[in-house]
């Protein structure tokens, strides 16, 4: 099946950012336009006023998925009435590989993210709530502050020195108190958001999801995908056919593109529920026994995790232990 190209669109605003300029282009009616800006809200406001110089008032602006850096321009574009477009880099990537482009710079790369967007049919990004932004906020910061914590305790461990020693419990025990103070912050926060509370309870009813998982679950998983089985996708986990000549091969590999936070706390949760979870047990021992190796199968299980955990969210529904679509139907 070839993916479907559509008509290009009349205008379409490319932006690559980066830490502090984003570097914008401007495709309209066969013309393209470059311009530098701040990646700040000045700067974002400058970049809508010379788009309706240039005849553009809203339209879609496809940008890539660069993590924190783009956040801002996403935000305040999409409340100014425009249609966003987070692109996989990867993507990116493969269409300029397409072009046969072997020049890199920044003004190249945003009209090769504007000529991406153009001819495609893309699923517009729609922003999270403000409960589930600082939800996520304060997960990644608590993230960080566990793992300063672990190295710190790594190297006093390993200190011989008294004096070295001494500043790194100092550092520990104010790391300590800081992930503390911050887990009553997330735990008061979650307290005072009723709707997201009421879905982190929905998904710690699925054996093999604790309380933290599912308030990263709440967090990361974005809630305007279509269905589980984008959900899958998005995180990069859903199987991948090769095929070349006779030779046939079906992969469940993670992709590398996906979220790295909700992937790494899934991967845990996976390991769990393949042992815990009575439904997904029996689907991995199935897995097994036809041969599958112990990661694929363990893939499989976090596929499913995560698609039971999107339909939940989705439709708003209870987790029924019980139902178990793998079982065989009784007489």
């Amino acid at each position: 099946m070839f993916t479907l190209l559509y008509p290009p669109r009349e205008a379409c605003l490319g932006l690559d950012i980066s830490q502090a300029k984003i570097d914008a282009a401007l495709l309209r009616t066969g013309a393209t336009f470059h311009a530098p800006f701040a990646n700040s809200r000045a700067g974002l406001k400058q970049l809508q006023a010379w788009c309706r110089r240039h005849g553009v008032t809203t339209t879609l602006a496809v940008l890539e998925a660069t993590g924190s850096y783009g956040e801002l321009a996403a935000t305040e574009l999409h409340a100014a009435g425009w249609s966003v477009h987070l692109a996989n880099a990867r993507r990116i990537k493969d269409y300029a590989r397409s072009l046969g482009r072997r020049n890199k710079t920044d003004r190249l790369d945003a009209e090769l993210i504007a000529g991406f967007g153009a001819t495609r049919q893309l699923p517009l990004w729609q922003p999270p709530s403000p409960a589930q932004q600082r939800l996520r906020s304060l997960l990644r910061r608590l993230h960080d502050l566990q793992t300063m914590l672990q190295a710190e305790r790594n190297r006093c461990a390993a200190c011989h020195d008294p004096l070295v020693s001494q500043s790194l419990t100092r550092i520990v025990r104010t790391l300590h108190k800081e992930g503390t103070a911050l887990e009553a912050q997330l735990r008061a926060h979650l307290q005072s958001a009723p709707a997201l509370h009421a879905d982190v309870q929905r998904l710690c009813q699925i054996e093999g999801i604790g309380l933290r998982s599912a308030a990263w679950i709440c967090a990361e998983l974005p809630r305007h995908l279509p269905n589980a089985r984008a959900a899958a996708a998005w995180l990069g986990v859903t199987p991948q056919i090769r095929q070349s000549g006779t030779a046939l091969h079906r992969t469940a590999p993670v992709g590398a593109q996906a979220n790295r936070h909700l992937r790494k706390v899934l991967f845990m949760a996976a390991m769990v529920a393949r042992r815990h979870n009575p439904r997904l047990k029996t689907f991995a021992d199935r897995l097994a026994a036809n041969g599958k190796s112990k990661m694929a199968v363990l893939i499989a299980v976090l596929h499913k995790l995560i698609k039971i955990s999107f339909a939940l969210l989705q439709n708003q529904s209870t987790y029924n232990p019980l139902h178990n679509p793998l079982a065989p139907p009784k007489n």
